[in-house]
């Protein structure tokens, strides 16, 4: 079989600005320090963690860059509580917004009580609540893509990371990338460059950890060259696709698909940068400290000497470490990526972690270490109790598009559409206590060739998918420049917080 891989016993199981009228006094909250606690499962990566309001289990969003925390009108049977006053605070996009402060039911996180009094009345509908950096400030948060997890630890200088990097001796690369604060909304600001053909926007981005995908300014773009992807006739431009998102030479993503922000104000900013670039490596976010630590396995191709560790300096230009394009094979063969132990082999380029999720289903997360010039799939055998392979008459796995390192992907197996599409696997899929890795193989699978899991009944040869929602939909692909552009999905309008009048 072309390009095949066997995995066999690979497994892993279970990182304001404020004017008032009046406004609410400072709280003071438990400390989340120490904390792990386990993301909401998702197939893009969401920094959503389970937390109760009251007697109500809700989700609850970490969002740095959001100088309050917000509550949704959807929390509350009935009407809202009635507000204690408003606070006026700046939105990311530019300009300010008053914000109507409603008193709240006790809120924790995790396990862990959260003294807000008030939060920021949002007129979403779907329950959540958003933590901002009113609540997180004081902590840095690492966040593990491959487990999907974020630890809550102090925040401390950038120097303490920049001394502790220098002296460890690791097997996995590292880049430091130094954030600044914007001088208004108090937000962290950090450089990035972004790619298309010959063009470059290069310039602060906000540092989001709200929605999934990067968002770049429209009209700073189109001034520098890049062109939007076409939409239907008198709709304005939703999305890029572009080349590269850096932040340091070779650090970043590549190709990626980026929203199109036509109503972004900010003088301060191009746009926000989201997990879709950082969330490819184990991140510390320290917006407080300053600081952004990036960590993945080193790679290197077979013939290549072993790659010295790196810290990397700030900015998009700053040298780096130069790694194989994203868009070509190494000529001596596939790269090869360190393991624990700081070995390098095929197989630790390839990660599963498999979750029980509270209500007894399992979730799966896959990801891919090194380049994929063709795109891949990781087969997946499930196992019973007792560990044995479970036979079930369909082929089961996770699909990766042509992109550079570091993707992840997680999905239930099975998820609940397929007991309409393909209900014998669905059941038969269901007995399964676990997951293994079996193998992998160069190239896209043809019925779902973006980050998806897929499920083939064998007897039929039928296959369907659940993929990772892009900015062009769930399951989107990587268009070409003439593409039509859609809107985004309504669960990411539903996230965003309404634009500033």
């Amino acid at each position: 079989m072309r390009g095949a891989f066997l995995l066999a016993g690979w497994l892993m199981w279970s990182g304001c600005h404020r004017e008032t009228t009046p406004g609410p006094a400072p709280e003071t909250t438990h400390s989340l320090a120490g904390q792990t606690l386990p993301l909401l499962a998702s197939p893009a990566l969401r920094l959503t963690v389970a937390g109760r309001l009251g007697a109500r289990a809700v989700p609850v969003v970490l969002d740095v860059a959001r100088p309050l925390s917000l509550v949704a009108s959807g929390c509350f049977e009935g009407n809202a509580p009635a507000p204690e006053g408003t606070v006026r605070a700046p939105e990311l996009a530019g300009g300010f917004r008053a914000w109507a402060m409603v008193p709240l039911p006790p809120l924790t996180v995790g396990a862990t009580p959260v003294s807000l009094r008030a939060a920021a009345l949002s007129g979403e509908q779907p329950c959540a609540v958003t933590l901002g950096a009113d609540v997180l400030e004081p902590y840095a948060l690492t966040v593990e893509p491959l487990r999907r997890e974020v630890t809550f630890t102090p925040s401390r200088p950038r120097e303490a990371y920049t001394a502790e990097l220098a002296s460890a001796e690791s097997v996995r690369e590292a880049h430091v990338v130094e954030l600044s604060r914007e001088p208004v909304g108090d937000w962290p600001l950090l450089p990035a460059r972004v790619r298309q053909g010959d063009a470059e926007l290069t310039g602060p981005f906000v540092l989001a950890t709200r929605e999934p995908f990067t968002r770049v300014a429209l009209a700073p773009a189109e001034a520098q060259g890049l062109q939007p992807l076409e939409t239907a006739a008198n709709l304005p431009p939703r999305t890029f696709a572009v080349d590269a998102v850096d932040l340091t030479e070779g650090v970043g993503a590549r190709p990626l698909v980026v929203e199109a922000a036509g109503r972004w104000q900010s003088p301060s900013s191009l746009g926000r940068l989201g997990p879709d670039v950082w969330g490819r490596f184990t991140a510390t976010l320290d917006a407080k400290g300053g600081v952004l630590v990036l960590r993945r396995p080193r790679v290197k191709s077979p013939a290549s000497p072993e790659p010295a560790s790196a810290v990397a300096a700030p900015g998009p230009a700053a040298a780096a470490p130069a790694e194989p394009s994203a868009h070509a094979e190494p000529p001596s063969g596939r790269q090869l990526c360190t393991d624990a132990h700081g070995a390098f082999s095929e197989e630790a380029c390839y990660g599963l972690h498999v979750r029980r999720e509270p209500d007894g289903g399992v979730s799966v997360v896959g990801a891919v270490y090194r380049d994929l010039p063709e795109g891949g799939r990781l087969h997946l055998e499930p196992v019973g109790l007792d560990g044995q392979r479970l036979e079930s008459g369909c082929g089961v796995g996770l699909s990766f598009p042509i992109t550079s390192r570091g993707l992840t992907t997680q999905h239930r197996l099975p998820w609940p559409a397929l007991a309409r599409t393909l209900p014998t696997c669905h059941e038969a899929l269901a007995q399964a206590r676990g997951f293994k890795l079996s193998l992998f193989e160069e190239g896209s699978q043809p019925e779902c060739p973006a980050a998806c899991a897929f499920v083939t009944e064998n007897a039929t040869r039928r296959t369907v998918c659940e993929c990772q929602p892009t900015p062009l939909g769930e399951g989107g692909l990587m268009p070409s420049r003439k593409g039509t552009s859609r809107e985004p999905p309504r669960e990411e309008r539903e996230l965003e917080p309404e634009d500033p009048k």
